[in-house]
């Protein structure tokens, strides 16, 4: 009988065959490596060119549960962007660079993202983004 299993956390596994009177067992463990991580760019050129024009967390689908925040703001602590409960490689929900409907100018802004992964861990994750035209 083959049976897969998929551990989040360390797990230890125990096996035992048995032919007839002749019986062996054996343990394993597995150590599972938690690559918890989001990529934000740090960068981003929100011009119309159809490249690079939003700000979103991007991770991979199988390690993000969900992202239950994902704030911007300006230099002097004025928040500019925020949502909640968003999937990871949304570009659609992403950040267009502009407040109030209006574009800003070039500068450096502050993001901020609560992530909830598939293991349960939530971690805050900070970073800059600089916006240029």
């Amino acid at each position: 009988e083959v049976n897969t299993v998929f551990p989040t956390a360390p797990t230890t596994y125990s096996v035992m065959v048995q032919e007839g009177e002749c019986v062996a067992t054996d343990q394993v463990t597995i150590f599972v490596s938690k690559d918890l991580d989001i990529f934000v760019p740090n960068v981003f050129s929100p011009n119309g060119d159809g490249e690079n024009e939003f700000v979103f967390p991007q991770a991979k689908d199988d390690v993000v549960l969900i992202i239950n925040s994902f704030l911007i703001f300006n230099r002097w602590g004025e928040s500019v962007y925020e949502i909640y409960n968003l999937p990871p490689n949304d570009i659609s929900l992403g950040w267009d660079g502009t407040q109030r409907n209006k574009p800003l100018d070039p500068q450096v802004f502050v993001w901020f993202a609560e992530v909830v992964f598939v293991d349960g861990t939530t971690k805050i994750f900070k970073g800059d983004v600089t916006l240029i035209k």
